[in-house]
């Protein structure tokens, strides 16, 4: 029988039924709410300082931005995400997703018309220079009419050798010889995914790499419910 090429093999990989499954809800930063809080504060600290030097209107732009981009940071930006994880005979593949309600992309979305349809009047009242300085701004827009959850996929190969790299808690890469994949396994958990990796592939091997030893600040994914 003539090979699969890498497309065919990805084909097969999502259409067979997985030999084991799990789910996890994430938090990728831990400190966010501690960050959000911390901007928000600094800019009513700066939106004081601005009315202490009489700089007028400018006083009220921090709170406004902060308004505006802590709830964006906080809520869209570092929002929790959802992970699945499938194996089977063929390899391994995820999912990883952001959970944000419906609402807050449809708010996104009319928010990007209403800033097109600014740039369509600045345009027709003032010219194709009403563009300059802020075509960013317009392109943007146009961009987040269409903004809307896309779920991230990766998928590993199977192809008879792998090996299991643990970075620290929870945090894994499985590294096969043509493809590798990101991995978050629980505790609870380990045990049973290798012994599924170990059956489809003639040699395994696990190993810890101290990847952060040296590393003064890194945000560490902590998971807040196995869904499955």
């Amino acid at each position: 029988m003539e090979p699969l090429d890498k497309e065919k093999q990805f084909e097969r990989l999502y259409a067979t039924p997985p030999v084991y499954e799990w789910e996890l809800i994430v938090n990728p930063i831990p400190f966010r709410t501690q960050m959000t809080y911390f901007f928000l504060l600094f800019s009513i600290l700066l939106s004081v300082i601005f009315f202490l030097t009489d700089s007028g209107a400018f006083s009220v732009v921090p709170i406004l931005g902060a308004a505006f981009l802590c709830p964006w940071f906080r809520y869209l930006v570092n929002a929790d995400k959802r992970h699945y994880y499938a194996i089977n005979q063929y390899g391994m593949y995820s999912t990883e997703e952001q959970i944000i309600p419906e609402i807050a992309y449809t708010i996104v979305r009319r928010s990007a018309w209403v800033g097109c349809a600014i740039c369509v009047f600045a345009a027709i009242f003032i010219g194709p220079m009403a563009f300059v300085g802020a075509g960013g701004a317009a392109l943007m827009s146009f961009t987040m009419t269409n903004f809307r959850s896309i779920p991230h996929k990766s998928q590993c190969l199977f192809d008879t050798s792998a090996i299991l790299k643990n970075y620290r808690a929870n945090d894994y890469l499985l590294r096969t010889e043509h493809s590798l994949i990101s991995l978050i396994i629980p505790e609870s958990k380990l045990t049973p995914i290798i012994e599924v990796i170990k059956q489809y592939n003639d040699t395994f091997e696990e190993e810890f790499v101290d990847l952060y030893k040296d590393a003064k600040f890194h945000a560490r994914p902590v998971i807040l419910e196995i869904v499955r």
